[in-house]
């Protein structure tokens, strides 16, 4: 699993990410098409973050955490990027490996080949009897990917946020798996990977962690979360406590719940969408 996570049943490990990296990730600003005016109030009002700055490595949504649909909205591109299934290995000494895995997983999007499950255990700065930060996750995805997308950003891909309501949530999967510029670019859009509980999640048998998941579809034409899905690969294996498929499809309102127990569960850690 990820983050502090998958620990089989018979010895939970708190749920609080892979050894804190410390380091906040390098975030590249992705503009957005929002309103001049907006633009304008946004420049005057908010204060800017420097390289470096904590700050700059999340958005701290202000909206309240309830529930709430997404409006539906026309989406240009289908909502989804192909990836390949990745299985943590199946041994006691692998069961925090979530945040690996779903960083496999990821970066099967991008590059013809991943750099394997210890590396990128290595990379996001994963304590085998903890698991991986949001933070070090971000920074880790960034530095696996810098030689691909920097030609063409001119800096990183992905950054990390705090994002508590169900609303962000829904625009950063529209924006990322339906991102036409990075279709454009790179021939293939952007999964984005989320943080969670396992409690309420299909294949967990109602065994609580910390977990981590890649996103690699959605759709989301209605804006009902009863109706709305999104598919995500899951990569722990049967000692980490998850029995199911390698990809699960669910409601959003199924992902919302287990998101906001991430959210109440494990307040140290607020990086919660990696988009």
């Amino acid at each position: 699993m990820s983050s502090r996570h998958c620990t089989p049943p018979r010895q939970r490990v708190k749920s609080t990410s892979c050894a804190t990296n410390g380091g906040v990730t390098h975030r590249r600003i992705r503009v957005r098409a929002l309103p001049v005016v907006v633009a304008v109030l946004a420049a005057v009002l908010l204060p800017a973050c420097g390289p470096g700055d904590p700050a700059a490595a999340r958005e701290i949504a202000t909206d309240p955490p309830a529930l709430a649909s997404a409006l539906p909205a026309t989406t240009p591109l289908a909502l989804r990027v192909a990836v390949r299934a990745f299985k943590e290995p199946n041994d006691y000494a692998h069961r925090n490996y979530c945040g690996a895995g779903a960083t496999e997983v990821l970066l099967s999007a991008w590059m013809a080949t991943t750099p394997g499950v210890e590396t990128a255990a290595r990379g996001i700065g994963l304590d085998p009897a903890s698991g991986a930060t949001g933070a070090g996750t971000a920074a880790g995805i960034n530095t696996f990917l810098r030689a691909v997308v920097a030609p063409q950003l001119g800096g990183d891909r992905y950054r990390g946020e705090h994002v508590t309501t169900l609303d962000g949530v829904v625009s950063r999967l529209r924006a990322d798996l339906g991102d036409a510029q990075d279709l454009r670019r790179f021939g293939h859009t952007a999964p984005v990977m989320l943080q969670t509980m396992t409690k309420t999640m299909p294949g967990w048998r109602g065994w609580q962690a910390t977990h981590m998941i890649t996103v690699t579809s959605a759709q989301l034409d209605t804006g009902d979360p009863d109706v709305d899905t999104v598919t995500y690969a899951e990569t722990p294996s049967t000692v980490a406590g998850y029995n199911g498929p390698d990809f699960q499809t669910i409601t959003l309102r199924q992902l919302w719940v287990a998101m906001q127990a991430f959210l109440t569960d494990d307040p140290a850690d607020p990086i919660n969408v990696i988009s």
